[in-house]
């Protein structure tokens, strides 16, 4: 099967496994998105001020975007991508975006704009639409969910986001980044797993299949069915050998359960067919960070998930906020017209996320029916995505 590569060094490396499953057409390397789909400074070789190939090569197509048209005319059933080439410095010319190093390479003087990542991810997210349209010449798309274990994660995994939630024929594959500090520089093993993992994307054999990209995230455990054609499923989650909790059946390939309790929990899939059999996921162990009763004092707090949003709205209309904590390319806006910082950023006590929910029911309890009642009207779209405990408890404070 033939495939399409944009990525870093990092997949080229995949490929020069023996057992790497697919036959490579064309590989877009060091480039990113918006480079790849910027309008070109036309240059000829000879223009460009080195005696290395390599780069002359990678300058030359950089800055004359040749990799587009070459993509859109691929006959390659898959795209697979990674994204470490975002991490190349960017400028920007002439309403373009190139690699730095290319405009550096020319003899001429260029005037361009270095690009700040914030500013990056910004524009990547006007030029979504072009990406989409790109990945649906393509069957299937092979999203790598790899970070460089540096201070650009969050721009990687905020990139990663948008893609992963904007891309319905994706296959996904999680790189385990544990105790790998530059991911550039991996052991061996590293990769290879990966391609293992690629192997069984094409496996005849159900028992061997990659059917789950699975994770669990701080107290939220999720799969993600890699199987692309419509089908229907139940999600069930097991704490300690048993079932706990039960999904409706639904069509949606992604499942997460939230974890309210220390122990060991799986989630058990089982798809609408009785051609295919339930698959487990992985077991995993969680235990509940201790809860810090300094919160209450914090002018900045940590943004917890879509289901405790209302949790942030609560504690600014009752508490003096100056900011949040979180992942800012998610918010390169900020959040309700605040700043959002990055953990390592801040110097400030702040309210942890397990801390919310604990303040917020304080919070809600010390409030006044009439004002509460206030509180609820103007935030009852919020309010609705959260669980419906929290939902029935308001309700009752409300009576």
């Amino acid at each position: 099967m033939k495939i399409d590569i944009i990525g870093s060094t990092f997949a080229s490396r995949l490929t020069e496994f023996r057992n790497f499953p697919y036959d490579v057409n064309i590989f877009v390397s060091g480039q990113s998105f918006l480079s790849l789909l910027s309008k070109p400074y036309p240059v000829s070789m000879k223009d460009i001020n080195t005696s290395d190939i390599v780069e002359i090569s990678k300058a030359h197509r950089d800055l004359n975007k040749a990799n587009l048209a070459k993509l859109q005319e691929s006959r390659s059933e898959v795209l697979m991508i990674d994204l470490l080439s975002e991490l190349n410095p960017l400028v920007k010319y002439n309403g373009s975006y190139f690699n730095r190093e290319s405009f550096e390479l020319i003899d001429e003087k260029i005037e361009y704009e270095d690009l700040r990542k914030i500013d990056q991810f910004k524009a990547l997210k006007k030029h979504l639409d072009k990406i989409i349209e790109l990945t649906s010449f393509y069957e299937q798309i092979i999203l790598l969910n790899v970070t460089p274990g540096n201070e650009h994660d969050d721009f990687i995994k905020g990139m990663y986001e948008l893609l992963y939630n904007s891309i319905g024929n994706k296959l996904v594959i999680s790189a385990d980044n544990t105790n790998i500090k530059d991911i550039f520089n991996a052991p061996i093993e590293a990769y290879d797993s990966i391609v293992q993992q690629l192997r069984k994307f094409n496996s005849d054999n159900y028992e061997n299949q990659l059917l789950f990209d699975e994770k669990l995230e701080d107290d939220i455990l999720s799969v993600y069915m890699n199987y692309i054609e419509p089908r229907h499923y139940v999600y069930e989650l097991y704490k300690d050998g048993h079932p706990y909790k039960k999904s409706h059946k639904t069509d949606s390939r992604y499942c997460q359960f939230k974890l309210d309790e220390g122990g060991k929990y799986r989630i058990r899939v089982t798809p609408d067919t009785e051609s295919v059999k339930p698959r487990f996921s992985q077991t995993y162990e969680y235990q509940p960070g201790s809860i810090s009763k300094s919160g209450n004092i914090a002018e900045y707090a940590e943004i917890p998930g879509k289901t405790g949003e209302w949790m942030l709205l609560l504690i600014l209309a009752r508490m003096n906020i100056k900011g949040f904590v979180g992942n800012p390319y998610k918010y390169p806006e900020g959040f309700k017209n605040l700043n959002v910082y990055q953990e390592e950023e801040m110097t400030a006590p702040y309210i942890k996320r397990e801390e919310l929910i604990e303040l917020s029911l304080s919070l809600l309890e010390d409030m006044p029916k009439e004002e509460l009642t206030d509180f609820v009207n103007q935030n009852q779209q919020v309010i609705t995505q959260a669980s419906s405990g929290i939902q029935n408890y308001i309700n009752f404070l409300k009576q």
